[in-house]
């Protein structure tokens, strides 16, 4: 550091001039440049230089290299990213965006994009050929919001993967009707043997535990008559995904996540599981903050510690897809945790966790968490006294739930 004219200046890194040291700006890789060489990334805010990776993204974004491997997509045919997703080609190794797949055809027979045309031998204007059962891993059909509250934001999605061995094309067959019924639809899973992931559209708690009659009459015959496995089997899991529309705001994010972190072992005995490979709980940063000392002159950490989930709900930075909560889809957050299953008691116990963490972390103060409030004695008398709300979550407590500190 120079100074001239008795003003503290800086060299930048970038351009090697000198700028003045109010003025500079540090960039993630701590070098301080002007504001000439500064780019910010428009999705994570973090700071760069001019010098470092960043990608355009649809065609007005600037985005950090970290943010477009995380959550870009790039189209192969205009070889440009984009922020909301990608087609597979059939006919050739190639995702197209939205943009160019109206220049792609459309195969109803066998539900895929060609950049050709289809070559299988379908006809789609025949009126004897049936929709395709089970759609391709890449199928994203628009959404069909489900609720009895006409101001509803919270809604939950389910993906229950499921094993039908021996049994696939009857079973699926069956499960079909969800998606005539505007429930739910069936996918390909490529970590499943011999079977299909049942994705439900966004339903509220209320309109799947009162209104979704038809999708549990469809899970319970997929167990009883058709004998498709779930739980007791190696490949499978169930995810739940909650709408970001349904928390307040950042804090009560970062509320939810501290209380699914902080109580590993409450939330591993009620899914039925624990996965370091497909459910991580070893994803967060436990941190202090730096404070000045006076008396040593100098900066130091103190021993208190708190836990930080900036890295998932800020760049992504540190986080991962597989974790216990994955925090890197645009609309969702998606809780991992859980053991697949075609019980629906269970499943509706799993639904009942999902909504008893957001709404229990919804209004709660830094004094509170402070305090204890994150501790799973109080979370489990939360929930007990909500039981009216959680009946089947309740019993999954007293049956799987030995806690000394909580007595069911």
């Amino acid at each position: 550091m120079t100074t001239v004219d008795e003003e503290a200046t800086v060299e930048c890194a970038v351009c090697l001039t000198d700028t003045n040291v109010d003025d500079a700006v540090t960039t993630v890789n701590d070098e301080q440049i002007c504001t000439d060489c500064c780019r910010v990334c428009e999705r994570c805010d973090d700071i760069h230089s001019i010098n470092d990776d960043l990608s355009e993204v649809d065609g007005m974004s600037i985005w950090c290299r970290d943010c477009v491997d995380i959550a870009a997509y790039y189209c192969d045919n205009c070889e440009t990213h984009i922020s909301d997703g990608t087609s597979r080609l059939q006919d050739r190794r190639e995702y197209w965006c939205h943009d160019c797949l109206d220049r792609a055809y459309f195969c109803e027979g066998c539900d895929g994009y060609y950049a050709d045309g289809c070559d299988n031998g379908c006809d789609s204007d025949d009126d004897d050929d049936q929709p395709r059962v089970v759609h391709d891993y890449s199928y994203r059909p628009d959404a069909i919001f489900h609720s009895t509250n006409k101001d509803e934001r919270l809604y939950f999605g389910i993906e229950i993967e499921v094993e039908a061995r021996g049994n696939l094309n009857d079973s699926a067959n069956y499960a079909y009707q969800l998606e005539s019924k505007e429930l739910a639809y069936l996918k390909h899973d490529g970590s499943l043997q011999c079977g299909f992931e049942v994705v439900t559209h966004p339903m509220s708690h209320d309109f799947y535990k009162n209104e979704a009659q038809d999708f549990w009459t469809v899970i319970e015959g997929l167990r009883t008559d058709y004998k498709v496995k779930s739980w007791d089997t190696k490949t499978c899991g169930l995810h739940i995904h909650i709408s970001r529309t349904g928390f307040t705001n950042g804090s009560h994010m970062h509320r939810f996540l501290n209380l699914v972190y902080s109580n590993q072992e409450l939330y591993e005995a009620l899914a039925g599981r624990s996965s370091d490979q497909w459910a991580k709980f070893d994803d967060v940063l436990v941190v202090s903050d730096y404070v000045w000392s006076d008396e040593e002159q100098r900066w130091s950490r103190p021993t208190a510690t708190h836990k930080s989930f900036k890295h998932k709900l800020g760049s992504g930075r540190g986080s991962d897809r597989y974790s216990a909560v994955n925090t890197l889809n645009r609309d969702t957050l998606e809780l991992r945790i859980f053991r697949g299953t075609v019980n629906g008691n269970t499943i509706k116990a799993h639904l009942d966790l999902a909504h008893a963490s957001v709404e229990y972390t919804r209004v709660m103060s830094v004094p509170q968490v402070r305090d204890g409030a994150l501790s799973p004695s109080n979370f489990v008398a939360y929930i007990k006294a909500n039981e009216a709300l959680y009946p089947e979550l309740v019993a999954r407590l007293a049956k799987v739930w030995k806690s000394t500190l909580v007595t069911i």
